[in-house]
């Protein structure tokens, strides 16, 4: 049965991506590992990354990782769940679609990386100190 692996990530809305990449980087010292200027600055924290994106501030979203993103949705689709089309990035190559928590909450199901397939602390070593870049 299709289920859920991770978190996939959890997102942070910003008015200035460039001031709260340097914060996140410099001052509260997290491992930046993407940077796309004006577009996103993803972070490593232990198996959760933490995505910087233009928005509206004080909006944080997540993800969920699933092992198969269309039997994911399949079976959410037989529980009533209505559900966003599927949609493939070029870009990133995650599949993924979006439904609508009982409170509207919009989640987004992505496929899973090897990395989150493998288990938590499996994939990631967590022997960083913090702060270490």
């Amino acid at each position: 049965m299709a289920g859920i692996v991770a978190i996939g990530h959890v997102g942070v809305r910003t008015s200035d991506l460039a001031k709260l990449t340097a914060f996140y980087r410099d001052v509260v010292g997290l491992r930046l590992t993407v940077a796309y200027a004006g577009v996103v600055s993803i972070f490593e924290v232990g198996d959760v990354d933490l995505f910087l994106e233009p928005g509206r501030r004080g909006e944080l979203a997540f993800d969920l990782a699933a092992d198969d993103v269309d039997a994911y949705r399949g079976r959410l689709v037989d529980a009533g769940v209505e559900c966003g089309s599927p949609k493939s990035s070029r870009t990133t190559g995650h599949r993924s679609f979006t439904f609508a928590d009982p409170d509207g909450n919009v989640v987004t199901v992505t496929n899973a990386h090897p990395r989150m397939q493998a288990g938590p602390s499996r994939g990631r070593s967590r022997s960083r100190r913090p702060g270490a870049r």
